[in-house]
């Protein structure tokens, strides 16, 4: 990828960016970009401020003011929502004026292919930004809407509905860039100020503002409205009404097995940009599979050395006991999709033909009785605990000062994070045994 290589290349491809983009829009300055966001740069909104060691903080202000503070600095963030309250959360979002995509690691070749293409794909018709920002290694998209959105209670589904499926279309219909989803209220280094670089954030504009029913048209999710202000929103109160005397969901619950396919797939498959999330993903499914709270935390820290190699940012243990509040009751009912945005890749769906799990597996009983009547298809020790095994080798070679985990690894065909994470584990367990 872009960001691993030499950092003359990445400013090497930072400046074709610039000329690609020049070439193909025109280069405005960041006020005009939130002057046609927001219409009013004296606007006050919480700005978001990256503190030395990585905290993000909300300060209020103007976004004239934070212009100025974001000159020369690389940690002054802003989205492209408003907010009551100056807190940013969905809770306390009001209107809704831009859409910002990130596509990340774009070398300056599928730039240009994709201007040249007027946005759009061999294969399809992609919705154009109106605003691009050369970000560093990547791009910032700004879908502009020509009018302010409520984030009414009536709207709010289909706002994360329709920017989700805009970011999953925008980052992955290119040849070679992977699901890469925030939330529409994601804020971003400000256009005007500086990259993590320290090269300033070029605006170019390529396209025109959308309607965002039209908008939502181009992904894909036709016969939806978005009730603007004026509107009566007594059809979706109606609707909403329908739904009162309902049965709350329930949730799901699961085997332990998915807790620890998921767990290996993070370790093996998580890219920066969708660590800490995926975290939060490995806790809700915790609770889903009864692992132990004490348990999914030292998961969680075991990630942290795997996460950090090579990456541009840190992952820092106040993220873990951050993911940790995912694990209560609400986590069962956190659905598929929702955790495949959050770690990146998706999940094969256990095909059942339509029917209830009861069903299915009652089905599939009957089918091992008359393939195997006399149960021979059973393992009757069952299968071995890796903890177990791991145990008793530590046992056996507990009077040899010289093991080591390589060893381990090696004479029981475990993976390595498996006997990282029972050897530390035993060695806990041993020092209690021995009052120590």
């Amino acid at each position: 990828m872009l960001k691993d290589e030499k950092l003359e290349v990445i400013k090497k491809e930072f400046d074709q960016k610039n000329m690609i983009l020049a070439q193909f829009g025109e280069c405005v300055d960041g006020i005009t970009l939130y002057e046609d966001v927001f219409e009013d740069t004296a606007l006050v909104m919480p700005v978001v401020f990256i503190d030395e060691d990585e905290t993000k903080h909300m300060v209020k202000m103007s976004i004239a003011e934070a212009m100025e503070q974001a000159k020369d600095r690389n940690d002054v963030l802003l989205g492209g929502s408003t907010y009551f309250k100056e807190f940013i959360s969905k809770e306390t979002a009001k209107d809704i004026c831009a859409f910002i995509i990130d596509m990340d690691n774009v070398w300056a070749g599928v730039l240009l292919s994709a201007l040249q293409n007027d946005w759009n794909t061999d294969k399809e018709e992609l919705p154009k930004p109106t605003y691009i920002v050369n970000s560093g290694t990547g791009l910032h998209l700004y879908f502009v809407f020509d009018e302010p959105i409520p984030h009414y209670y009536c709207n709010a589904e289909i706002v994360d509905r329709l920017y989700r499926a805009l970011a999953v279309q925008q980052t992955t219909k290119r040849i070679y860039l992977y699901k890469q989803v925030q939330w529409f209220g994601q804020d971003f280094r400000m256009a005007g100020g500086l990259n993590k670089y320290n090269w300033r954030n070029e605006v170019f504009r390529v396209g025109e503002k959308w309607d965002i029913d039209e908008l939502a048209r181009a992904v894909g999710m036709n016969n939806t409205h978005f009730v603007r202000y004026g509107e009566s929103r007594q059809k979706q109160l109606t609707q909403r009404d329908r739904t009162k005397n309902r049965p709350k969901r329930k949730g799901w619950r699961c085997n332990r097995g998915f807790y620890d396919y998921t767990f290996e797939r993070c370790w093996n498959e998580t890219k920066e940009g969708t660590r800490y999330m995926s975290m939060c993903a490995l806790t809700v499914i915790a609770w889903k599979c009864n692992v132990s709270l004490d348990e999914v935390e030292r998961d969680l820290l075991s990630l942290i050395p795997k996460y950090n190699e090579g990456a541009t940012r840190k992952i820092k243990e106040n993220e873990v006991n951050h993911a940790l509040r995912m694990y209560n009751e609400k986590a069962m009912l956190t659905q598929r999709e929702r955790l495949e945005a959050w770690v990146g890749w998706g999940y094969k769906p256990i095909k059942r033909k339509g029917r209830q799990q009861d069903v299915h597996l009652e089905r599939a009983r009957a089918v091992q009785a008359i393939d195997y009547p006399d149960g021979s298809w059973r393992n009757k020790e069952g299968r071995p605990s890796k903890q177990k095994i791991v145990e008793k080798w530590r046992w056996d070679h507990l009077n040899d000062p010289t093991i080591t985990k390589a060893d381990c690894i090696r004479e029981t065909g475990l993976d390595k994070k498996t006997v990282y994470k029972w050897w530390k584990i035993f060695d806990e367990n041993l020092k209690s045994l021995l009052g120590n």
